[in-house]
């Protein structure tokens, strides 16, 4: 299944001996149907990352915080043969 999702991404960015915390809303199309599954795929994690230019090496703690809403596109015809 392929999804549609609205939601909430966090970073943490280094700034002098300290961090701070950011967070944005986005909208992005995934086959992850758990914001875990989400957040341990590492290619998920860097495309995002680049969409959003979050690329530098002050970049940490990135992930998907909240889903705010979720519509299925539809089926994947990825794995058909």
């Amino acid at each position: 299944m392929i999804y549609f999702y609205e939601a909430r991404i966090g970073w943490r960015k280094k700034k002098g001996n300290g961090h701070t915390n950011h967070y944005k809303d986005v909208e992005f199309v995934s086959r992850a149907a758990t914001l875990e599954m989400m957040n341990t795929d590492p290619w998920f994690i860097a495309e995002i990352m680049a969409r959003n230019g979050l690329t530098g090496s002050s970049i940490s703690n990135f992930g998907v915080i909240k889903v705010y809403k979720v519509t299925e596109l539809g089926d994947s015809l990825y794995y058909k043969h």
